[in-house]
This record gives structure tokens, C-alpha cells and sequence, in this order.
């Protein structure tokens, strides 16, 4: 199951905890510094990268609900396809 996927992508530390509602990020989330993890994605790094060197005082998009509970789910760690091994984590992840 796609939960099953996303709990085990948490445990391994590429994404931030799934068991969430929300879709709106706190005034406080680093979005600079997710992205900077990113920069260096072989597939999507050089958009990631473009990002940061274009929108120097980025911040989090402010529409989208807050359940309470935890921020969205955020990938955290940056992993190439070779990394995730099984398919339907890495479809997970790179959506």
C-alpha cells in the first residue's frame, strides 16, 4: 500500500513523517534548505538549483490547510532512482 511505501521511506529518512493532513507549510518551514538537498538530485536538481538562485528570499507557499498535527509530507533527503530499490517507494518518493 502506498502508506506501507511512505512509512518506510520516513524509517529510512527520505521524507518528513507521513501520517498527516496537512498541505500548508508553517511560516517557519526552510524551504531554502530543502531545496538546496535537492540541488543536487541527479533528475531534478538543476530545476531545485534555479529555484534557489532566482527567489533568494523564498518562501513556503502559504495556501492549503493545517490539520495540527505535522507540516506536509516533505522529501528530506536527497536519493537518486538507484537508491530506492523498490518501485513503488520510488514512485512515491519522485512524485
Amino acid at each position: 500500500s502506498a502508506m506501507h511505501a511512505a512509512e518506510h521511506l520516513y524509517t529510512s529518512g527520505y521524507i518528513s513523517y507521513p501520517r498527516t493532513e496537512s498541505s500548508r507549510y508553517p511560516a517557519t518551514f526552510d524551504i531554502a534548505a530543502a531545496l538546496r538537498e535537492q540541488s543536487y538530485h541527479p533528475n531534478w536538481g538543476k530545476t531545485a538549483g534555479f529555484i534557489l538562485n532566482h527567489n533568494p528570499n523564498i518562501r513556503p507557499p502559504t495556501q492549503g490547510h493545517d490539520a495540527g498535527d505535522h507540516p506536509p509530507i516533505t522529501p528530506v533527503r536527497c536519493a537518486p532512482r538507484g537508491e530506492i530499490t523498490k518501485g513503488k517507494e520510488w514512485k512515491l518518493y519522485d512524485y
